[in-house]
Parts: C-alpha cells; structure tokens; sequence
C-alpha cells in the first residue's frame, strides 16, 4: 500500500503494540459500532470520489468555540440528513479521537463561528 502509512495499515489489521494508538482506535470502533474496523482496501474505495453510495465531500475542521479541545469535522452532505460515513468514524479513531459523535445537521453560521485547524 504505496503512500498509506504503516501506523494506519497497523490499526486496521490488528498490529502495534498493547496500548499503542491502533489498539486503541479497534477497541473504541468495536465498541461504537459493534464492528471489526475497515480493510484497507474497502476503506480506500469508500473514498473514490466517483462512488456514489458515499454521500458527503470534505468541508472543513475546525475547533470549537467552547474551549474543549474538540474538533468539528465539516462534511458536505448536499441536503441529505442522512448518510453513510462509517469509513470516516474508523478514519478519526485510527488518527486517535477518543469519542466520535454522530453527525448533526446545523446552518452555516456554527461554522462560521469557528475557526478552521
């Protein structure tokens, strides 16, 4: 896998040591989900911009206003309440997040009022 780096390849096969991040990131998906993380290869094509059973595009991170330290991930879901984004929970486990909350749909002036990482 050419241009994915190994400590992803890691999470999502199983491999890294007891308490490394890839362990982690498995147990926390597991238990959100009730799922095995992604393969890498059904997770890559999830991301082929011409598969239309994926119903969002990348808007914008930002961090809250709050103070907490959390990150708001941006999608574009054209108007769809509802849409399918598992390949995107397994992504922000695998790149660390200790929580990962269902999308909400809110305006743009939430958006606006934060300020991109």
């Amino acid at each position: 896998m050419d241009g994915i780096p190994d400590w992803f390849l890691d999470a999502g096969r199983g491999a890294g040591p007891a308490g490394s991040t890839a362990e982690a990131a498995r147990a926390r998906y597991r238990e959100r989900t009730g799922a095995d993380p992604w393969e890498i290869q059904n997770w890559l094509f999830r991301f082929d911009p011409e598969l239309e059973a994926r119903g969002w595009e990348f808007w914008d991170l930002t961090r809250a206003t709050d103070g907490s330290g959390r990150l708001h991930l941006w999608l574009d879901t054209w108007g769809e309440p509802m849409f399918s984004w598992e390949e995107l929970r397994w992504l922000l486990y695998a790149c660390g997040a200790e929580t990962v909350a269902d999308p909400v749909v809110v305006g743009s002036g939430s958006w606006a009022a934060e300020a991109t990482v």
